[in-house]
This record gives structure tokens, sequence and C-alpha cells, in this order.
């Protein structure tokens, strides 16, 4: 994609781009008009991921698509970054591990520690579809957990665990809604909270 067309899609000369990286890319995304292949109703598949990448303080956002966030391999479309690092080019593009582009909650969760009961209520998931197998069996190996103990898994890593499915559950929880944060939520699931991540409305 040249910058030229990105204005065509977008409706802003690029100057407008600047500093508005999650504005842009969001617009990128309900534009339809971008993806590598396409989802069940024929529509592109591309997100938008916010996370750090090299160059840029603070929070950074971006295309990616994929409709994995946090795929390594996934090939990521930058629009602001050159913004911020005066080096990059206006349409940087690349796989998300060469920067690298790094999602918010990204890694294993392997690495923060096990999320447990702090002693408080348990709280079950109020899914509105049953849990799967795996989703079940690795909460038996949790254990129950109280409020603190979510708020643990709401924030733990995103490998190594069915975190869509549980983060959608949670999500769909009205005691820990509140605990997920709004990227993981909007990276993790399906359910594009605030309509700030997918091209759909937020469910």
């Amino acid at each position: 994609m040249s910058a030229e067309m990105a204005e065509e899609i977008l409706g802003h000369p690029r100057a407008h781009w600047a500093g508005n990286c999650h504005a842009i890319s969001l617009a990128l995304v309900r534009s339809r008009a971008v993806g590598i292949e396409t989802g069940t109703d024929g529509s592109p598949v591309c997100r938008v991921a916010r996370g750090s990448t090299p160059g840029v303080a603070g929070q950074h956002s971006w295309v990616v698509f994929s409709h994995n966030c946090y795929d390594p391999q996934a090939v990521v479309l930058d629009l602001t970054l050159w913004s911020y690092d005066l080096t990059a080019p206006l349409i940087y593009r690349g796989r998300a591990h060469e920067r690298p582009h790094t999602p918010h909650g990204f890694g294993s969760i392997y690495t923060a520690g096990r999320p447990s009961s702090h002693g408080g209520e348990p709280i079950r998931l109020t899914p509105t579809q049953p849990l799967s197998v795996e989703a079940r069996t690795f909460l038996d190996i949790l254990g129950p957990l109280d409020l603190h103990g979510w708020r643990e898994l709401a924030a733990a890593p995103v490998d190594g665990w069915p975190a869509h499915e549980l983060t959608t559950a949670m999500c769909q929880t009205d005691q820990l809604r509140p605990l997920v944060p709004i990227d993981l939520a909007g990276m993790r699931t399906d359910l594009n909270p605030a309509g700030l991540y997918l091209a759909g409305l937020a469910q």
C-alpha cells in the first residue's frame, strides 16, 4: 500500500495521521479496504493492535493482518510510525517480530506466576457459551478464584492458557468485566470493546 492509496482510503492527508496512531489504525480497519485473507463474512482479516515498538515513547497502535494479534509472524501495517521515528517509512510494513511490534499482554503465563485465590469469595464465570474441556481443565488446575485471583489471570500474558476463551468469559461476567484491561479485551476476544479494535460493532 502506498501513502497515496492510504490517503484515499482514509480521506485524510498524511499530515493528519501524525500522532493519531489508534484513530488512523482503526479507520483503516473500519474501511474494510485492506486484508491478506478474508473472514467468513467476506471482509478482510485485520484488526487494531496496541502495545509498544522501538522508537515510540509510550503506547502505540497499528494494524495487524491476523485474527491473532500476538502472532510474531503476522504482518503489521503502521501508518504513523514515521511521526515518532523520523527514520521510518511513511508506510511501515513487516512481520510483528521484526522491529518488533509487541502487543500488550505478549508472552507466556508461565513467566508471570500462577493466579490464585487470596481468601476472598470465589467468583464463577457466567459465559454465554459453555466452556471447552481445555478451559474447564485449566480452571480446575487453578482452583476457585476470588476477585484478586481473577485480576491476576486477566493481566496474565497470553500464551500457555485458553486466553481468548476465558478472557471472553470474564468480559461476560458482571463482577469480572471491569478487571479486564480494554486493550487485552480488544486483542484477545472478538467482543470489540467500545468499537475500538475491529471493523464491526461492539458486542
